[in-house]
């Protein structure tokens, strides 16, 4: 039923037949899922970490963005100018099997778990071609383009902890936790590029159509590692809202006495 109202609304904010817009600009926020490609032990050779290996992880975030999309190449290509805040979290877990020794001196099976959190801040901006598959309906494009993103803030924090056995502790630290540490990678890149792919659909909500809500939704490839001397890749799937201002081009009024 949800999904019956929501195709009913897109097909009430179709545009005039022949009306596109001139261009629209706006703000909006969304949400993001990452999926993290690695294979590395540690984030720095300056940070001691005994994980024989990270692997890969799933991450969610949130961002901020402007947009403006004016800039025609062609009867349904556009250039398009985009910049965004994003702030990324994502947790790597890796358990490995160990054998240990009990209090009374003999061996049992046992297994540590390695956590590492990661916090990421980045300002971006991507530079995108929209082009629109159907004439009469503009408002619907696909995008593809370059994403550039500056770091502003990069930081983690690990530890290791005792999961089995129930019982125990690690000798050096005294408790079923060691090799805690955080802050600041001191490796991480400055600057990171993507390739992306994707669409956005003008949802008119105002009289003659000028505001719209502009549901998005970019898939992105990271290009570069995240660290430097690390095997550690993001790819990103970015939904987004915006709030925009799209004036429409109607077609021009036929002159009395002419057919059409």
């Amino acid at each position: 039923m949800v999904w019956a109202y929501f195709f009913m609304g897109l097909l009430c904010s179709v545009l005039p037949p022949s009306a596109k817009p001139q261009y629209s600009v706006g703000a909006g926020v969304g949400m993001n899922i990452e999926a993290h490609t690695a294979n590395f032990r540690t984030v720095s050779p300056t940070i001691p970490n005994c994980c024989p290996g990270f692997e890969g992880a799933i991450g969610t975030g949130w961002g901020v963005s402007v947009t403006y999309d004016g800039f025609p190449l062609a009867s349904r290509l556009r250039l398009l100018l985009e910049a965004s805040y994003h702030r990324q979290s994502v947790t790597f877990l890796q358990q490995e099997r160990t054998v240990v020794t009990t209090l009374t001196g003999e061996s049992a099976p046992g297994t540590f778990e390695h956590e590492l959190s990661i916090t990421r801040s980045t300002l971006e901006t991507q530079v995108l071609f929209g082009y629109t598959p159907i004439a009469t309906l503009p408002q619907w494009q696909f995008r593809f383009g370059l994403q550039t993103g500056w770091v502003l803030g990069f930081s983690f924090s690990q530890r290791e902890r005792l999961v089995e056995p129930a019982y125990g502790y690690f000798s050096d630290t005294g408790t079923r936790t060691r090799n805690e540490r955080s802050g600041n990678i001191p490796n991480g890149a400055p600057v990171s590029f993507a390739i992306g792919l994707g669409m956005r659909y003008l949802l008119p909500i105002v009289a003659r159509q000028y505001i719209a809500l502009q549901p998005s939704v970019m898939g992105w490839i990271g290009l570069t590692r995240l660290a430097s001397g690390v095997p550690w890749r993001a790819h990103r799937i970015a939904f987004t809202l915006s709030l925009v201002y799209a004036p429409l081009e109607m077609p021009s009024p036929l002159q009395p006495g002419k057919s059409p």
